[in-house]
Formats: C-alpha cells, structure tokens, sequence
C-alpha cells in the first residue's frame, strides 16, 4: 500500500501488514514534528514492511531529504509502532545535531574573520 499524503508532503510505504490506518496516523505526527523541526521544504519518506527472513520481525526506515545531509534511518523490531518511535527519535536527534554543527560553524568563521586584520 503506497500512500502520498498531500497535506504534509511525504511518501508512506507499507508491505503485508494489516491495520494501516493506525500506522499512518503515527508516521502523519512525526512527519509533521519533523517539519516543523527542519522546514516545511524537506521530503520525508516511511517505509515499513516485514523482514524477508523472519516474518515476525519488520522492518521500519525513514528518509529524510533537503537538509544539508540526507538522513537515513533503518530499525528493525516485533512491534511496529514500537520500531517507529525509535526511528522518529533517532532521526530527530540527527536532524537537531545537523543544527548545532551548523551554528558552530558559524560561530567559528565569525570568530577567525575578527582575528583577521
């Protein structure tokens, strides 16, 4: 089942699961924390199917493009819902240590540029 949200903007992909609905109302939140988090410019795209060799397991990952680094999650679990707050948490993290090294290298350049003359 592929899903194209038109509101947020982003790519929902979900592989012989049942109870979709449920999944894409959580994947519908953290896309539209991450957007506010990173820009409203930036592609995000969910996926979320069974593990080819052990069907109990799946397998969750979550691109994140238009920031200065593609972000790429992939977590794997029993419990999707599960396996996607861990892969929401970890992305927000990277999408917010993205932001810190952009500041302090700003702040670096600003510092030498006075130190220049």
């Amino acid at each position: 089942m592929d899903i194209f949200s038109e509101e947020l903007m982003y790519e929902f992909h979900v592989k012989e699961l049942g109870q979709t609905e449920a999944f894409k109302h959580y994947a519908d939140h953290v896309v539209k924390q991450i957007k506010t988090t990173a820009g409203w410019d930036t592609d995000v795209h969910v996926s979320i199917e069974p593990q080819a060799r052990d069907k109990r397991l799946v397998l969750v990952s979550m691109n994140v493009f238009g920031l200065s680094e593609p972000i790429v999650v992939t977590k794997e679990g029993k419990h999707v819902l599960a396996v996607l707050r861990k892969v929401r948490k970890t992305v927000l993290r990277q999408i917010h240590r993205l932001a810190q090294r952009q500041i302090v290298q700003r702040r670096k350049r600003l510092f030498k540029q006075q130190f220049v003359s």
